[in-house]
């Protein structure tokens, strides 16, 4: 009588295959599929971090997760082919690394989640507007200038007022700093201008009246891309005054410090927005985010003016770490660019003595 009861438990298991494929399907853990038109280094990086964030909460391969990791080989017909096969297999969450892979993934009609990453902020936008009915969200890169100025709010908390080089050949410099102002007052900053001049790699001598106790300087690049970074560096020093960017070119060639992007650091973005619609699907449907300059670059003085120690206590809970100089040979824990070749001496200017720009120093 037993046997014959187990029996008619496992019929509708017999007659119906599909039934025993839900059934596993169901016991299988989520699997996440990654998608990118070519996995390089940077995005093998971003899928690093994505894991390792993942893991951290609490989704471990082989355990209550899986991934499938493919590459179309810069091939649109094969990244279509796996955004079906992904389909297919009824992934819980496709993440699309690069924003033609974005676009790939949303030619088809499904309505899977979708994360993505590797495109503007005006991208992002764009495609939140023109699929407004599609489950997705993502990271997207934009400026750093608020990382920036939060930098300066952890390294110099007594600083109050940021000057920043303009050159008055660019127009009125109230035009140049209108977006600085905004955003220096989120962090109860003031911004003032610091003429200086491309053409004549000069800083104006009203750079002698700023208070090193309560000032520092802010080099923006959007605002002056081809500024005389060299002529600042020696400048600023000689009055005492902290010289900080937003481009890590300019740390290579003299500025103090900077916040940057890096892909470990977007992955670890993305490992938060695939756990949080594992937990609440509707977390898909939540704006991109801004990508955060999560990691701590400084040049070869930094450790003679930065407590380098109370630096990495003060950032630890906000997911962002110190880099110092990283090796190019990895992509963990950032993609480090070469520095730049270093250009003839820059002489004399206005009586300060311009350094040659300072290439990569040697590890310590």
């Amino acid at each position: 009588m037993l046997r014959f009861a187990v029996l008619l438990a496992l019929v509708p298991f017999l007659l119906f295959p599909a039934g025993r494929a839900a059934m596993a399907q169901e016991q299988a853990p989520p699997l996440i599929g990654i998608t990118a038109i070519t996995i390089t280094a940077e995005i093998q990086a971003v899928i690093d971090g994505m894991r390792d964030r993942l893991a951290e909460r609490g989704y471990r391969p082989r355990e209550n997760i899986a991934f499938d990791i493919r590459d179309s080989a810069a091939d649109p017909a094969a990244a279509s082919n796996l955004i079906r096969d992904f389909v297919n297999r009824n992934v819980r969450v496709i993440v699309a690394i690069t924003n033609p892979s974005i676009r790939i993934a949303l030619a088809q009609d499904n309505r899977i989640p979708i994360v993505g990453t590797g495109l503007t902020m005006d991208q992002a936008w764009q495609i939140t507007r023109d699929h407004r009915r599609r489950p997705i969200t993502g990271i997207a890169e934009s400026d750093t200038r608020a990382d920036q100025f939060a930098l300066i709010r952890v390294l110099a908390p007594e600083v109050i007022t940021v000057a920043v080089p303009v050159d008055p050949i660019n127009g009125p410099t109230a035009a140049q700093l209108q977006e600085l102002v905004a955003i220096a007052r989120a962090q109860d900053l003031t911004v003032t201008p610091l003429p200086v001049s491309v053409a004549e790699n000069a800083v104006d001598e009203s750079i002698r009246n700023l208070d090193p106790d309560t000032t520092a300087l802010f080099l923006d690049v959007t605002v002056l891309p081809d500024a005389p970074v060299e002529a600042l560096a020696a400048a600023a020093a000689g009055q005492r005054l902290r010289l900080f960017s937003n481009s890590e070119d300019s740390v290579i060639r003299g500025a103090l410090a900077t916040m940057v992007i890096e892909p470990y650091g977007i992955g670890q973005q993305l490992g938060d927005m695939v756990a949080d619609i594992l937990e609440n699907p509707t977390a898909a449907r939540r704006p991109f985010e801004r990508a955060r300059a999560s990691h701590l670059v400084f040049n070869e003085e930094g450790r003679t003016v930065l407590d380098v120690s109370a630096i990495e206590t003060e950032i630890a809970d906000r997911q962002q770490s110190v880099i110092d100089w990283a090796e190019t040979r990895t992509p963990r824990p950032k993609l480090k660019p070469a520095a730049p070749e270093a250009p003839p001496p820059l002489g004399v200017v206005r009586g300060i003595k311009v350094p040659t720009p300072r290439s990569k120093p040697l590890n310590p």
